[in-house]
C-alpha cells in the first residue's frame, strides 16, 4: 500500500490526526494479513466515529506487536463497547493508550488457574502412588504430608500451557517430598532442633531439592527432562544451580536421605559466603510446623488403623482354621510379622511381606495402603505397631446365644443395633440373623464445602431447577370428562353411534388437564467405602447437594444414607437426612462430613434402608444407590458370594414394589450390575466430575415414569 493510498486511508479531513512517516513505516513492517485486518476495522469503525477510527489505525500497528488478531480484536472490542455506553473518553484512552489493555489481556490469557487443572492434577499424583495426597488451594504452595496446597494461578510463562506444566512438576516436587523421605518422623524430629530455623530450612529446601531432583531423574525420567527444561528463570539462574549441584554430588547417590541434606546445612547458612540460588519454578516453600502437626495426628489414627485392621484378619484368619464357632482369640495362639520383601522393585505396594507365624499372608488393600503410608513416615514398619493387636470385641464373661449359624452377639452393640438374615447362594438359604446393623449420624462439618459447591454449580443448578420445575407442571390428560377443555373425538363418536342407535347419548364427551400429583419417595443410599476417598467422595457429597437443592423445587420426600463397615459383626449405615426431616443447616453439614470408611457390604444395607424406605407412606418408592464398585467385605463377603446377596436383596425390596437403581463408576460394572440389579435399572458414569448432572437427570427420569 503506497503512502498516497495510506493518506488517503486517513482521510483530508482536519480534525482527523495528520499522516506521519512513522506511522507509515511500522505500517508497512506488518504482515499483509495485519494490513487488511487494519484497513477492514478502519472502515468499520469510520462508519461509528471517524476520530476512533484514526486513534485505532494509529496505534495498532504498535499493538500487533504483543497481540495477535483475536487480541486485537478484543482491544478494539472494549473500546466500542465503551463508546455505545457513552463513555468516550475511556474509549479514546483504551485506543491512545493500549499498554494498560495489552498487560491484562496477556496475564488473563497466559495464566492458568487451579480450577482448570486440579482435577488432573489430583489424578497424576495419585497415579505415582504412596499416600494418597489431595490436592487444594491455598495462596501459596506446600504440602503437610496429607495435603498438596497449590496456588489459585500460575502466570510464569506468556502461554497456559507452559504454566500448566508448572502446576503439575510443583504437585510431583511436593509429592516427591513425602514419597523419597523428605519428611521422615526423625527428619521433621531433628529439624525441629535446630536453631535459627527460618535459614536453616531455607538452606534444607535447596538442598533436598538437589536429592529429590536426584530421585526423579532415576525413576520418572520424562518429568526430570520437564523439571530441567522449566525450572529455571534464566541461563545464570540455571548456571547458579549448576554449580551448587556440582558441590552435592553426594546427595544425588541413590543412597543419600534427607538426613545427609541436615548434615550439610550449617556449611550453607552464611549466606554472604556462599549464596544459595534462586528456588526453581516448581519448588514450594517448607511448612515445617504444619507438617508435624499432619504427622503427629497420622501416626496416632494409622497405629490404631492398622492394629485393629490386623486383628481383623487375625479373627478371619482362625475363623478359617476353626470354622464360626470360636473362642475368642488368645495372644499366644499367633503373631503377624513384617519382614522386607524379596523383591523391593516391585511398585504395587510396599516392599514388605506379611506373616502370621510362619505363614505368608495376603494383605488386603487397607493394610496395604496404611504399612506404605507408615513406610513413609519411618522408613519401616516399627515393631510396636504389631503389638496390641486390637481383636473385634467378644464378651468372654457372657454367655454366647449361639444361634443356627452360630451368631455370636456382639456385646458393645446399642440397643439401636438391628440383626439382619444374608443370603447363602452355597447353601440356598438365609443365614439368618447374621448381620449386625448400627445406624449413626454423620458427625456434621461446619466447613465451606457446601457454598463452594453450590457456587462452582450455579448455572447447572438453576438448569436442574428449572428441569424439576418442568416436571412439577406437568399434568395428566383425562377423557371421557363430563366437562373440559376440549372435545374428546372417541368418545363423541361413540355418544354419537349410541344416538343413531336409538340410544340416550352420553354428556361424557369432554378432556380436560389435571395436574400431576406427586407422591414420590426416594432412598439415596451412599457408598461410604474406603475407596471412595478423594475425588470420589467429593463427587458424591456434590451430587447430594444439588439434589437436595433441586428437590426443595419439587417437594418429593427424600433420604440420604451412607453405608460402610467390616465384616457381618460392624455393618453400619449413617443418617445424613431422614424422610421426616427438612433440609436444614444441620442436613447441609452432614452432607459436608460424608468420609470414607471401611468396606461395601451392600446386601444388609440395602434391606435396612429399603426397610426404611417401605414404611414412608408414596405411591413410587425408589432406592438409588451411589457406588464406586462391586460389593465387598473384610471377610468371605466377596465374589458371587456377595453379588448373590445384593441380588437377593433387591429382589426382596422388588417383591415390596420398591424400584432400585444403582449409579456406579466402575468400569467393570458390566460385569455383575445387570446380574445384580437387571437390565435398564444402573448407570455407569465414566468421568467422575460428571456425576452430579447424571445424578440428577437420572433422578428426574426415575420418578416422571
Amino acid at each position: 500500500m503506497s503512502e498516497d493510498q495510506l493518506a488517503n486511508l486517513l482521510g483530508e479531513d482536519p480534525d482527523q490526526p495528520a499522516y506521519n512517516a512513522a506511522f507509515a513505516e511500522s505500517f508497512a513492517a506488518l504482515n499483509l494479513d495485519d494490513q487488511k485486518f487494519i484497513v477492514k476495522w478502519f472502515e468499520i469503525v469510520g462508519e461509528t466515529d471517524a476520530a476512533l477510527a484514526a486513534e485505532f489505525v494509529n496505534s495498532a500497528p504498535g499493538v500487533f506487536d504483543e497481540l495477535d488478531h483475536t487480541g486485537v480484536e478484543a482491544w478494539l472490542m472494549s473500546a466500542l463497547q465503551a463508546f455505545d455506553d457513552e463513555d468516550l473518553d475511556k474509549a479514546h484512552r483504551l485506543l491512545a493508550e493500549p499498554a494498560e489493555f495489552i498487560a491484562n489481556y496477556i496475564y488473563m490469557h497466559s495464566r492458568c488457574t487451579f480450577e482448570s487443572v486440579s482435577q488432573f492434577v489430583q489424578h497424576f499424583v495419585i497415579g505415582l502412588g504412596g499416600r494418597e495426597l489431595i490436592i487444594t488451594k491455598f495462596h501459596e504452595a506446600y504440602t503437610d504430608t496429607e495435603k498438596i496446597f497449590l496456588p489459585d494461578h500460575i502466570k510464569d510463562y506468556p502461554g497456559p500451557d507452559l504454566n500448566f506444566s508448572v502446576y503439575k512438576l510443583t504437585a510431583v516436587h511436593l509429592w516427591a517430598q513425602a514419597r523419597y523421605g523428605t519428611w521422615r518422623f526423625q527428619v521433621v524430629e531433628t529439624l525441629g532442633r535446630i536453631s535459627n530455623n527460618a535459614d536453616a530450612m531455607a538452606v534444607f529446601n535447596r538442598l533436598e531439592c538437589v536429592r529429590l531432583d536426584a530421585c526423579i531423574g532415576r525413576e520418572l525420567p520424562g518429568i526430570y527432562r520437564q523439571f530441567e527444561a522449566l525450572g529455571y528463570v534464566s541461563d545464570e539462574h540455571k548456571q547458579a544451580w549448576q554449580d551448587f549441584r556440582d558441590e552435592l554430588s553426594g546427595l544425588e547417590e541413590p543412597t543419600a536421605t534427607a538426613l545427609d541434606s541436615i548434615a550439610l546445612i550449617e556449611q550453607y547458612l552464611d549466606n554472604s559466603k556462599r549464596p544459595l540460588p534462586v528456588l526453581k519454578r516448581y519448588q514450594a516453600k517448607m511448612d515445617l510446623a504444619a507438617v508435624r502437626k499432619a504427622m503427629t495426628a497420622r501416626i496416632n489414627r494409622e497405629k490404631e488403623a492398622v492394629q485393629e485392621a490386623l486383628g481383623e484378619l487375625q479373627r478371619a484368619i482362625q475363623q478359617v482354621i476353626k470354622g464360626d464357632d470360636i473362642e475368642p482369640l488368645d495372644d499366644e495362639e499367633g503373631r503377624f510379622t513384617i519382614v522386607d520383601a524379596d523383591d523391593q522393585s516391585r511398585g504395587d505396594g510396599p516392599n514388605v511381606d506379611l506373616y502370621y507365624d510362619d505363614e505368608l499372608i495376603q494383605m488386603t488393600p487397607e493394610i496395604e495402603d496404611l504399612m506404605e503410608s507408615i513406610i513413609q513416615d519411618f522408613g519401616e514398619i516399627p515393631e510396636q505397631y504389631m503389638d496390641g493387636v486390637a481383636r473385634v470385641p467378644y464378651a468372654s464373661d457372657q454367655e454366647a446365644d449361639l444361634g443356627e449359624e452360630g451368631f455370636i452377639p456382639d456385646p458393645v452393640q446399642s440397643a439401636d443395633t438391628i440383626r439382619y438374615r444374608e443370603w447363602d447362594y452355597m447353601r440356598e438359604r438365609f443365614r439368618e440373623g447374621y448381620c449386625l446393623m448400627t445406624e449413626l449420624d454423620v458427625p456434621p462439618v461446619d466447613d465451606n464445602f457446601v457454598e463452594v459447591t453450590l457456587e462452582k454449580y450455579r448455572g447447572l443448578l438453576k438448569s436442574i431447577k428449572k428441569t424439576f420445575e418442568v416436571v412439577l407442571g406437568e399434568s395428566k390428560l383425562l377423557r371421557r370428562q363430563s366437562q373440559g377443555d376440549d372435545i374428546d373425538i372417541d368418545a363423541l363418536v361413540e355418544a354419537q353411534a349410541d344416538f343413531v342407535s336409538g340410544q340416550e347419548m352420553s354428556d361424557y364427551v369432554y378432556t380436560r388437564y389435571r395436574n400431576r400429583e406427586r407422591s414420590v419417595a426416594v432412598m439415596f443410599m451412599v457408598d461410604m467405602s474406603g475407596s471412595t476417598h478423594g475425588w470420589i467422595n467429593d463427587a458424591e457429597r456434590e451430587s447430594l447437594i444439588l439434589l437436595s437443592e433441586a428437590l426443595e423445587t419439587l417437594g418429593d420426600r427424600y433420604a440420604i444414607y451412607g453405608f460402610s463397615g467390616k465384616t457381618n459383626k460392624r455393618c453400619e449405615t449413617y443418617r445424613v437426612k431422614r424422610f421426616d426431616e427438612s433440609y436444614s443447616s444441620m442436613v447441609r453439614q452432614r452432607i459436608s462430613g460424608i468420609r470414607s470408611k471401611g468396606f461395601t457390604r451392600m446386601g444388609v444395607a440395602i434391606r435396612h434402608l429399603g426397610h426404611l424406605l417401605n414404611m414412608s407412606r408414596a405411591r413410587t418408592k425408589i432406592l438409588i444407590t451411589l457406588s464406586d464398585g462391586r460389593p465387598e467385605d473384610y471377610d468371605a463377603y466377596r465374589g458371587r458370594y456377595a453379588v448373590e446377596d445384593t441380588r437377593h436383596a433387591l429382589q426382596e425390596l422388588r417383591h415390596e414394589g420398591i424400584h432400585s437403581f444403582c449409579i456406579t463408576i466402575d468400569k467393570e460394572a458390566q460385569d455383575y450390575l445387570p446380574h445384580m440389579y437387571g437390565a435398564g435399572n444402573y448407570a455407569v458414569i465414566h468421568e467422575v466430575q460428571k456425576l452430579p448432572v447424571k445424578v440428577a437427570d437420572i433422578y428426574r427420569r426415575l420418578t416422571t415414569l
